[in-house]
């Protein structure tokens, strides 16, 4: 009987981290660590943990998110998406794991007016780019085994409703029957359980280490991607389209950044995958929970 490696997941109550675990599990011998167990501007407490545990696999779904939040506190970003990334890629090669990683399309600007791949040099418009960039750059320079896995907008399970697309659906759940969504900022919105069953499989299939975009199929407008959330739900909600100059905010957005890779398949269409989501939510409003 061949032992489960040792994984051990940092950030698992986010969307990301919530996705990972679920489809990671009993596959690996798997410790789930958040913000309520460790405190990942703190070097000292990062080490002890991995230390303790001695994981084969490390996968990181800890960040400091969202524009506006990063233009505000600009050093906790730095701490958080650049210098932990860094630690954790020095901590890899003395304890001899392999480092999982998510960053994100905000490290691109607007100017391609296509799908961005692996290839594509990046240029951040804003705080939140720049830092996650930052942790890129320092785990490509100093870890010898690691995945970095960019992703584009997620929706999927969460225990939170403070990004976009479960603002915007709490936002029914109150009662609003009218929603304003912008037109003109365009992504590759993708399902958190999508991307990862594709993690799954590329640490099953072990590919080669490196840079890997991983997004649903497809480059719907923030519009379109709840329009076709709330029409599948089945809600009563009219959406207007409108610009995201119509909301003022502290840091430049990134308008145009749809993602795709050279180096594995795409997954579903968007579309199919809202299909499943919905599902998901349908399914959870009947339980009651």
């Amino acid at each position: 009987m061949t032992m489960q490696r040792k994984l051990l997941l940092l950030g698992s109550s986010g969307k990301m981290g919530s996705a990972v675990r679920e489809v990671l599990e009993g596959g690996y011998a798997l410790l789930c660590k958040n913000s309520r167990d460790f405190d990942a501007r703190d070097s000292s407490q990062v080490k002890d943990l991995i230390e303790a545990y001695r994981p084969d696999i490390v996968v990181n779904a800890a960040a400091f998110t969202g524009i506006d939040q990063c233009e505000k506190a600009p050093e906790e970003a730095l701490r958080i998406n650049t210098l932990y990334p860094r630690l954790l890629a020095e901590l890899s090669n003395e304890f001899g794991f392999l480092l999982v990683h998510f960053s994100t399309d905000a490290v691109f600007n607007n100017s391609k007016g296509d799908y961005y791949s692996e290839s594509d040099n990046p240029g951040p418009l804003n705080i939140y780019g720049f830092t996650k960039y930052g942790g890129d750059c320092f785990i490509r320079a100093i870890a010898e085994t690691y995945y970095i896995f960019r992703i584009s907008l997620l929706f999927g399970n969460s225990q939170r409703n403070t990004q976009f697309v479960e603002r915007m659906l709490q936002k029914v759940v109150d009662g609003e029957t009218h929603l304003r969504i912008a037109d003109d900022i365009v992504s590759s919105p993708s399902y958190s359980h999508d991307v990862a069953r594709e993690i799954k499989r590329i640490l099953e299939c072990g590919l080669p280490f490196g840079l890997y975009h991983v997004a649903n199929e497809g480059k719907p407008s923030l519009y379109e991607l709840i329009r076709e959330i709330i029409e599948t739900i089945g809600w009563d909600v009219d959406i207007e389209r409108a610009s995201h100059r119509d909301f003022p905010a502290s840091g430049v957005k990134n308008t145009y950044t749809p993602i795709r890779s050279e180096k594995i398949n795409r997954l579903r269409p968007w579309k199919d995958a809202v299909k499943e989501y919905c599902d998901y939510l349908s399914t959870k409003k009947s339980k009651g929970l």
